[in-house]
């Protein structure tokens, strides 16, 4: 019997073993994960800054620029700071999540930015 506990208390702490090594794995991938998306953040801060800087050279008021921002903010219906993404296909018509790039059903690339895709 005493085989038989050392036997199963051996291949717990090789599940184990196992299960904390994925865990590192993933949280090092999550490191960098979080790392590019830093990076992105610290792009689109500079890209906003020179943005708002140019405006405000143009004569566009701070107030004119928030005016904007808060129409945008609404075209979803909500003021929350967040821009709903197109939920159905373009070329289809069927609902597609919100993460893909390219329709489910007839391939199409979803423009989730509304630019034009070259």
């Amino acid at each position: 019997m005493q085989f038989l506990t050392n036997l199963f208390q051996d291949l717990r702490i090789s599940q184990n073993s196992v299960e904390g090594s994925q865990t590192s794995v993933r949280a090092l991938q999550n490191e960098a994960h979080v790392d590019t998306l830093s990076e992105k953040i610290d792009q689109l801060y500079i890209m906003n800054l020179a943005a708002l800087e140019l405006l405000t050279e143009l004569g566009i008021t701070r107030s004119q620029i928030m005016k904007k921002i808060e129409e945008i903010d609404l075209r979803d219906g909500k003021l929350d700071g967040k821009v709903s993404q197109p939920t159905e296909c373009s070329d289809c018509g069927h609902r597609v999540s919100k993460r893909r790039t390219n329709c489910f059903y007839c391939g199409a690339r979803i423009n989730t930015l509304g630019f034009k895709a070259t």
